[in-house]
């Protein structure tokens, strides 16, 4: 069961925001934000008033903690232009790892995505219907740490909110037999070609993926393998994946200049169905772009998770 989520919005304030639009551009190399734009929007973030955003972003992003919700949403500022959003949102995103896209478009830009049209399929970005949970790029050697959502502009007509469930949770709802199942390198999603930053393709894969200590790394999933053919057979522990997945999914609505940023070791997300859609003009439709971000142990809110670590064990040994 999806239960509505009145998420707590972490706010960029104006100031930053104006800041890493004057900083950063939209330069790119090859498929990653530039390593200039990167760090010049860790400068501006590790400066005088951006110590709570900092902090926001690595409790509620904290992999080391089973309370954190693995998701943020922030809010930026929504009097800002279109390209500045997008400047200030990959600053965002560079303190969490280096800002990239997966799929390439004409123009090159890290920010992908267009006006929904109802021409493209339905449960595609960009398509008008809902879209069931996934992680983006399961079947890929590397896949991507983070994803990102800016809205640019919400949905009209009031559809559209955006699903988040929790992987892991989902994963301990099963019984073992099924996480055995789950762990064979035998299942399919999609395709994989065309990408970038992301390694070859896989497949087949795990659904249930474990390094070598038998620790779990990533639940490759995306709801439409369970109508894949090449997943024939399998169906019955893929859908019984799903249902405990839902048990956990939360649903937000997200306004312009929000951004939704999820780790993807942990949280699957989707969307509800869009509003009626007939009768919307050209240039008044939901638009909403993606970004995606690497993981950086280094990266200034990591380091902030670490102080904070390091404060609290030096208050328990006083």
């Amino acid at each position: 069961m999806t239960r509505v989520e009145d998420p707590v919005r972490v706010v960029l304030p104006r100031t930053l925001a104006v800041s890493l639009a004057a900083a950063c551009t939209t330069q790119m190399e090859e498929h990653r934000w530039s390593a200039g734009n990167v760090e010049a929007a860790r400068s501006v973030l590790t400066g005088g008033g951006a110590e709570v955003l900092l902090g926001a972003l690595a409790e509620r992003l904290d992999r080391c903690c089973p309370s954190s919700p693995g998701w943020v949403l922030l809010a930026l500022p929504a009097t800002l232009g279109d390209e500045e959003l997008q400047v200030a949102a990959a600053g965002v995103l560079a303190v969490l790892g280096c800002p990239f896209f997966s799929i390439r478009q004409g123009d090159g830009r890290l920010w992908i995505g267009e006006e929904t049209s109802s021409a493209k399929d339905g449960a595609s970005f960009g398509g008008a219907g809902a879209q069931g949970l996934h992680i983006d790029a399961p079947n890929v050697q590397c896949v991507p740490e983070y994803t990102s959502l800016l809205v640019l502009r919400a949905d009209p007509a009031g559809g559209g909110a955006s699903l988040l469930g929790d992987l892991r949770a989902a994963v301990a709802r099963l019984d073992e037999a099924d996480r055995a199942a789950l762990r064979e390198p035998v299942f399919f999603e999609g395709q994989a070609e065309g990408l970038c930053g992301v390694g070859a393709p896989r497949m087949p894969f795990p659904v249930l993926e474990g390094n070598e200590d038998g620790q779990p790394v990533w639940v490759r999933w995306a709801a439409k393998m369970i109508r894949d053919p090449r997943n024939a057979g399998r169906t019955a522990v893929l859908e019984r994946f799903a249902a405990a997945l839902a048990e956990t999914t939360v649903a937000v609505t997200l306004g312009r200049g929000q951004l939704l940023v999820v780790d993807q070791r942990r949280i699957a997300h989707g969307r509800t169905v869009l509003g009626h859609q007939q009768g919307l003009a050209d240039g008044t439709r939901r638009w909403i772009m993606q970004a995606k971000a690497t993981f950086d142990p280094a990266a200034p809110a990591r380091q902030t998770l670490n102080a904070a670590e390091a404060a609290v064990g030096r208050r328990g040994n006083a």
